[in-house]
């Protein structure tokens, strides 16, 4: 299993659209990510040609056709998915910042989303507010939670923790392709919004969304009624997560480090 994945790995390494892009996605610590999506969507009609075996060592020859548009759309989505949540989660920190205390947080902590598990999103103001919750996808969109699919939660209490999408709610997430970084950000207010911040649509381009919103969060920046916190999480399919962490293990295991 491990001489079959890293002949997998070998023959990505020479694909071109992976070859031009090793570097940043060295760079921006996509590269694990990438070979172990690349593994399961770039390579077809696989064939071992030879396979060889000495002491506990293992050789395989393996030939393979390449996906080469594939690996480019998945290059292509992850870095932009890595950028846009760069993006959101700068301008959750700075320049705004929480005059009171605002809460945003999931089911789960410090572990990546898998394919067909739940999310669930919990938020917790300190003061009673309007709420204001967006999740910004992996695709590059945008859905605004509150108050556009969560209606009932536009108004909510100080002190009092609100769940979004446990089961049986309004909406339900089940996480689903395309992944990688996402970011959950809540904004609340003890005023009603500024009109610029509502949305006819349920879900709208993230990118076309975060520059109108700009000129809105720079005049917040000191204003005692609002306050923003944000979520950062990752999806990813759990056969590639199982791949990227086996490759991130014997990286390390060559640099000689311990986990």
């Amino acid at each position: 299993k491990k001489a079959l994945a890293l002949a997998r790995e070998e023959a990505l390494k020479k694909i071109r659209a992976f070859a031009e892009s090793a570097g940043r996605l060295s760079d921006q610590g996509l590269e694990h990510e990438i070979i172990a999506a690349a593994s399961r969507v770039g390579l077809s009609n696989e064939r071992i040609t030879k396979q060889t075996a000495k002491a506990r060592q293992v050789c395989v020859w393996l030939t393979a056709t390449p996906n080469s548009s594939e690996v480019a759309k998945l290059i292509e989505q992850r870095v932009n998915a890595k950028e846009l949540a760069k993006k959101v989660q700068e301008s959750a920190v700075a320049p705004v910042s929480s005059n009171f205390g605002l809460k945003v947080w999931t089911n789960k902590k410090n572990e990546p989303f898998v394919e067909g598990e739940r999310l669930v999103i919990y938020v917790e103001s300190e003061k009673d507010a309007y709420l204001n919750l967006d999740y910004y996808t992996a695709e590059g969109k945008v859905v605004h939670l509150v108050p556009n699919v969560f209606t009932a939660e536009f108004r909510i209490q100080g002190g009092q923790t609100y769940s979004f999408g446990d089961e049986g709610a309004v909406a339900e997430f089940k996480i689903a392709p395309p992944f990688g970084e996402e970011t959950i950000r809540a904004w609340a207010s003890t005023v009603p919004f500024d009109s610029v911040l509502a949305e006819a649509e349920k879900v709208s381009d993230a990118a076309a969304h975060l520059a109108k919103i700009q000129s809105v969060m720079k005049s917040k920046a000191k204003d005692p009624t609002w306050a923003s916190a944000m979520v950062a999480i990752r999806t990813s399919n759990k056969d590639d997560l199982q791949v990227a962490r086996e490759r991130e293990e014997r990286e390390r295991k060559k640099r000689g480090e311990k986990r």
